[in-house]
C-alpha cells in the first residue's frame, strides 16, 4: 500500500505539508503513511486518490484486500485495527499505529519500499500524468484485466463466533467477524481522529473504530434498535467498540466524542439490505 501512495504523492507534486492543507490529516501522519510506517485508512487512501485526480476504485480494492488479510493474519501490530489488544492494536484487523516500532533491513515496509524502487526502475519513464491513471485502473500493471469495482458488502462469509443478536457485546476478533469485514462507513474529527463503521456480513453485525485518537476518547456503535456499544481508549491511539446486531433492514452508525472539547462526529447510517451485490 506505501509504493502506490508513494507513487500516487510523486504524481501529485504535493509536498507533506500541502496535502496535510488539502486533508483532515496532520503532515506526521502523512508521512508514516506514505513512508510505510504505519498502514493508512481507507479513508486517507480515498482522500489521496481524489487530490489526484486518479480513479479510487482499484485503490479501494487493493486497500480492502490488504485490510482482509491483516485481519486474517490476527497479528496485534498490525496498525489501526491496532486498537484490538494492541487495536488496542485495531480490531480484527489493520490500520494506524504500530506501537511506533523502528523498521529493520527485514520489514515489510523496507520490503514494500524496495519492491517499489525496483518497479519504478523499470516502469518511471511511464509513470507520468495519463500512464499513473492507467497504471492504478489496469490493475498495476496488467494489460488484460478488466477493472475492478471497490468492494462493499461480501456476500459469503467465513465460519464465525456468533451470528446477529448473539453477536451483541461480543469482540469482533475473537468471534473472527474481521474475516469478511469491510469498512462501510468513515468520519472525522479533525484534525486527525478518523471514525469507522466495520460490517461483517458473515456475522451479521457490526463494531466501530477510531484511530489516531487521544486517550479518554470515545467510540459508540448504534442500531436502529435502539442498541448501543461503546468503548475508551485507554492506551495508545486507537480502540474499537464491541459487537452489535447488524439486521438486514436495519441501520447502524458509529459515532465518538473527544475528552477533553467534548467535540464529537458521527458516520453516515449503514443499512445492509440497500447496499449488498
Amino acid at each position: 500500500m506505501a509504493s502506490e501512495l508513494l507513487a500516487l504523492k510523486k504524481a501529485s507534486g504535493l509536498s507533506f505539508a500541502q496535502l496535510s492543507q488539502k486533508t483532515h490529516y496532520a503532515k506526521s501522519s502523512w508521512e508514516r503513511w506514505v513512508n510505510g510506517k504505519q498502514f493508512p485508512p481507507r479513508h486517507a487512501v480515498e482522500s489521496l486518490a481524489g487530490l489526484c485526480g486518479t480513479p479510487s476504485a482499484q485503490l479501494l480494492g487493493l486497500w480492502d484486500r490488504a485490510q482482509a488479510e491483516r485481519e486474517a493474519g490476527g497479528g496485534p501490530g498490525a496498525g489501526a485495527e491496532g486498537a484490538e489488544g494492541a487495536e488496542q492494536a485495531s480490531d480484527a484487523g489493520a490500520e494506524p499505529d504500530e506501537g511506533g516500532a523502528q523498521e529493520t533491513a527485514d520489514s515489510p515496509s523496507r520490503g514494500r519500499r524496495s519492491r517499489f524502487l525496483r518497479w519504478a526502475a523499470v516502469l518511471g519513464p511511464v509513470l507520468v500524468g495519463g500512464a499513473l491513471v492507467a497504471w492504478f485502473t489496469l490493475g498495476l500493471g496488467s494489460t488484460s484485466a478488466a477493472p475492478q469495482p471497490s468492494p462493499s458488502v461480501k456476500v459469503a462469509g467465513p465460519q464465525t463466533g456468533c451470528k446477529g443478536a448473539a453477536c451483541e457485546g461480543r469482540d469482533p476478533k475473537k468471534m473472527n467477524c474481521g474475516a469478511d469485514a469491510v469498512t462501510v462507513r468513515t468520519g472525522s474529527i479533525p484534525k486527525d481522529l478518523v471514525i469507522e463503521l466495520r460490517y461483517s456480513r458473515a456475522c451479521q453485525a457490526a463494531w466501530g473504530r477510531i484511530s489516531f485518537a487521544e486517550i479518554g476518547a470515545t467510540v459508540v456503535v448504534n442500531n436502529s434498535d435502539g442498541a448501543a456499544q461503546a468503548d475508551v481508549v485507554h492506551f495508545d491511539r486507537d480502540v474499537y467498540s464491541p459487537l452489535i446486531a447488524a439486521p438486514d433492514d436495519g441501520s447502524v452508525w458509529v459515532c465518538a466524542a473527544l475528552p477533553k472539547d467534548k467535540a464529537r462526529s458521527c458516520t453516515g447510517r449503514f443499512i445492509p439490505s440497500q447496499e449488498e451485490d
